[in-house]
């Protein structure tokens, strides 16, 4: 009798600390996917970006920093199929920003990386990249996007959204104008 009460001592006991851990990771996963945990991601502000140099899907040499102007660089694979308002304010960006180089990087392979560009009809450059690219920058969760100044400075850093996006940037180059 006494070692059946221990058992179902030692059971109940299991299933408690079971359900402990669970809960601890559901908070921690809770905690990696809030605003708070978010804000870990990407480069500090004013940090100057890992340099690179590689071509983008039609072959033609992107590099970062640019020197001459601006980049948003945006973290995206063929999931970006899923943001269509957001593809199409990258080609608007594009089209409208002489002094801004929009890139899409993505650590899918090749022959996706071109279909993504073909089929959402991505008019900007996009570049394949591996997931240790993704990792220098602290990219995490996408669309994530980066707007680099011509020295390659962070100056600002989050989650793209084709709604915050383009006044993101009208605000960057208005305060840049007139701190010159």
């Amino acid at each position: 009798m006494g070692t059946a009460i221990g058992f179902i001592f030692f059971g109940v006991e299991f299933v408690f600390i079971i359900l402990c851990l669970l809960a601890i990771v559901r908070t921690g996963f809770v905690r990696l996917e809030s605003s708070i945990g978010l804000r870990r991601d990407g480069l500090p502000y004013g940090k100057t970006a890992p340099g690179w140099s590689l071509p983008d899907v039609e072959g033609r040499l992107r590099v970062t920093p640019a020197g001459d102007h601006w980049q948003l660089l945006i973290f995206a694979d063929h999931s970006l199929a899923s943001f269509p308002d957001l593809v199409a304010e990258i080609n608007e960006l594009f089209a409208t920003n002489q002094e801004l180089e929009v890139i899409v990087l993505s650590h899918d392979d090749q022959e996706l990386c071109e279909a993504t560009v073909r089929v959402l009809d991505l008019r900007v450059p996009l570049v394949r990249v591996n997931q240790a690219f993704y990792e220098r920058y602290r990219v995490r969760v996408m669309p994530f996007a980066f707007i680099l100044d011509p020295l390659g400075k962070v100056q600002w850093v989050g989650l793209a959204n084709a709604y915050h996006l383009p006044y993101t940037w009208r605000l960057i180059l208005a305060i840049h104008r007139e701190s010159l």
